[in-house]
């Protein structure tokens, strides 16, 4: 039965709705409520996380905690105040809600993530997937149009302050990562003493790689580290070359910025493409593992990219010698990069991309004979691509041999159960972007990616792992990829998947480096013990020949002649199993003037009778942690150097 209504009734709910209108209701109580009930969550997850209550791990304490009553106070105070402002603020002011939900999103994943869970990536997938979801619902509920407005100053400027504040907060951490005694020979040793190596006489020789007097450009082709040496000479610190990794993998932002400037990205969504690679877990997460020359790629990648999608040819080719050169592998970039011009274009200028095919092809097959020839070409070739080798001594040539005869093989290594996860990793902050695309010669830009990182992870394990170099290049051509394939969608469907992307790579990588402010804290937290450490082994004169654990050395690789200490330097009788019963003495004790060992390691107490029994003496020591001994011989012929030990 109708209920019939007068017009003094019908006016009441009309004088209602139209109130609710202008407060936003119901449009925008979603928004509103869910804005609000973000940011109040996450106060509280803060709140709690001082108490050193964790809402997941202590979630029963964190309920029972929790200020639930004040937190449903507050949530209705906040609420009436956006309903108020959203009343009386001019139409073009009516943002006010989306600000705050979006400000309350970025905060509750913050902090819910922050250095929490961060070895489980299922945990930030699910985090990932509430941040995917609601900015989606929050851009259908924004003038994409005003969203362009931010002055493109701001815009430029905003993206630098976020990139700085990355590249500082990578620096600081990996700095007081090897100020806490965490980086090792491999891979941090063998780059401090190449480079002093480099200051000292413009060689790349290392002892610390190979046991032995090596040029690391025997073991990879990377001829670009030259460009660094300038900042290494001024700064002669192993500290100059985590910093430099750090601009040097953010330095990417900026061709990116000038390729969304140029695909006519404006204001916030300019901002957004840039927050997607500036948060990428792909060029974040390997900053923290030592120092390596894929480093180079990003910058160099994001410039070719660049002058590939910008037509300038000049600035084209001198990337493609700048990649060439940073490592022997690296011309497969090139070689799919060219390729991918080749097909895309559509008059003459193609050649150019036929060009950089056929530079970055002889180089590869030159450098990749010379390495064979003269370098460690074989084993490099084996290591990494061992599955696709039948002979031990094969080469690159019978590995694309093997691969044409027998494709069913090859495509099997693509996807499996080891290597699932870094596609996932890689994937979802890219909302899967690579893959919407009808233009299969895209597909050539994956192809580094198949390769280095899931193909060569079925014979390298450490190839399909995120934390590792190796995605560095690959991590590059993928962000393009999305970008470009993002391109092609309709003005509101582009800009949403792009905000989403961004949201997507801030949660990743809350995940995979949220965690290495640890690294900060440890040593702020223990400052002075640390440094007495350093002390005590840059009491070591630079002319001595050391041997050294595989974590003290990179604190002790400014010198011609430093090595590794480990099992091979001790004589064993080869009937005996157990080691530390098979050790007859110390392998060339002679070759070396001072060990430097670890207390508390079995190899330093295994080796200590033998270093007593044949003269030598503590030169120096830590109460709990460094031991160096000092031979007769270079106390001897350097009567000038006291021994430091203050024992018994």
């Amino acid at each position: 039965m109708k209920i019939a209504l007068n017009d003094k009734t019908k006016s009441v709910f009309a004088n209602v709705r139209d109130f609710l209108l202008r407060c936003g209701i119901p449009d925008l109580f979603m928004c509103r409520f869910v804005g609000i009930y973000f940011l109040i969550t996450g106060i509280v997850l803060q709140m709690q996380r001082k108490e050193e209550i964790n809402a997941i791990s202590n979630w029963k304490e964190f309920v029972n905690e929790a200020p639930v009553g004040h937190s449903i106070l507050w949530m209705i105070f906040g609420f009436l105040v956006l309903t108020i402002v959203y009343y009386f603020v001019p139409k073009k002011l009516k943002i006010f809600d989306q600000a705050v939900l979006f400000a309350g999103l970025i905060f509750f994943m913050i902090c819910v993530m922050w250095r929490s869970q961060t070895d489980n990536y299922y945990f930030a997938m699910g985090i990932t997937g509430i941040g995917i979801a609601f900015m989606g619902y929050l851009m259908g509920k924004l003038p994409h149009r005003r969203l362009e407005k931010v002055p493109e100053l701001v815009t430029a400027l905003l993206v630098a302050i976020v990139a700085v504040a990355v590249v500082v907060f990578i620096s600081l951490g990996t700095i007081a990562r090897h100020g806490t005694f965490s980086s090792s020979c491999y891979d941090f040793g063998i780059f401090a003493q190449m480079f002093y190596s480099m200051k000292e006489d413009f060689t790349a020789v290392t002892t610390c790689e190979r046991n032995t007097f090596l040029s690391h450009f025997n073991v990879h082709a990377s001829f670009i580290y030259y460009l660094l040496l300038p900042f290494y000479a001024v700064f002669p610190h192993e500290n100059t070359l985590l910093v430099c990794q750090a601009v040097l993998a953010m330095g990417g932002v900026i061709p990116l910025y000038l390729l969304a400037k140029k695909h006519n990205y404006h204001g916030i969504m300019r901002i957004a493409v840039c927050m997607v690679y500036i948060f990428y877990a792909g060029l974040l997460a390997p900053s923290f593992y030592d120092f390596h020359e894929n480093a180079f790629l990003p910058t160099l990648l994001m410039w070719l990219l660049y002058a590939m999608d910008s037509r300038h040819y000049i600035l084209f080719y001198i990337m493609t010698i700048l990649t060439c050169i940073v490592k022997e592998d690296a011309p497969l970039y090139v070689i799919c990069i060219g390729f991918y011009f080749l097909i895309e274009e559509k008059t003459w200028k193609r050649l150019h991309g036929l060009a950089v095919m056929v530079i970055s092809g002889i180089y590869f097959v030159l450098i990749s004979n010379w390495m064979r020839e003269y370098g460690d070409g074989e084993m490099m070739a084996s290591s990494r691509f061992g599955n696709l080798t039948i002979a031990p001594g094969d080469g690159f040539g019978s590995i694309i041999r093997n691969v044409l005869v027998d494709p069913a093989y090859f495509f099997s290594l693509f996807i499996q159960e080891h290597s699932l996860m870094i596609v996932l990793q890689i994937m979802i902050p890219l909302m899967f972007l690579p893959f919407m695309t009808r233009k299969l010669h895209r597909y050539l830009l994956m192809i580094p990616f198949i390769i280095m990182n899931l193909v060569v992870s079925t014979s390298y394990g450490y190839a399909a792992g995120i934390g590792y170099q190796y995605i560095y290049g690959p991590s590059c051509l993928m962000i393009y990829l999305a970008f470009i394939n993002a391109d092609d969608f309709v003005y509101e469907k582009r800009n949403t998947i792009i905000a989403m992307a961004s949201v997507a790579s801030l949660a990743s990588a809350l995940c995979f480096i949220s965690g290495k402010a640890g690294y900060i804290e440890s040593y702020n937290k223990r400052a002075d013990y640390y440094q007495n450490l350093e002390a005590c082994l840059d009491s070591v004169p630079e002319d001595g020949r050391v041997i050294v654990n595989t974590w003290f050395l990179p604190h002790l690789a400014d010198r011609k002649e430093v090595y590794i200490f480990d099992r091979d330097d001790f004589t064993k009788n080869p009937e005996i199993e157990e080691f530390e019963e098979s050790v007859t003495g110390l392998v060339d004790m002679d070759h070396y003037d001072f060990y430097v060992m670890s207390r508390g390691d079995e190899n330093t107490a295994i080796a200590i009778p033998y270093l007593e029994q044949a003269g030598w003496q503590i030169f120096n020591e830590t109460e709990d942690y460094i031991i160096i001994y000092v031979s007769p011989e270079y106390l001897a012929s350097h009567p000038d150097v006291e021994i430091l030990y203050q024992g018994e």
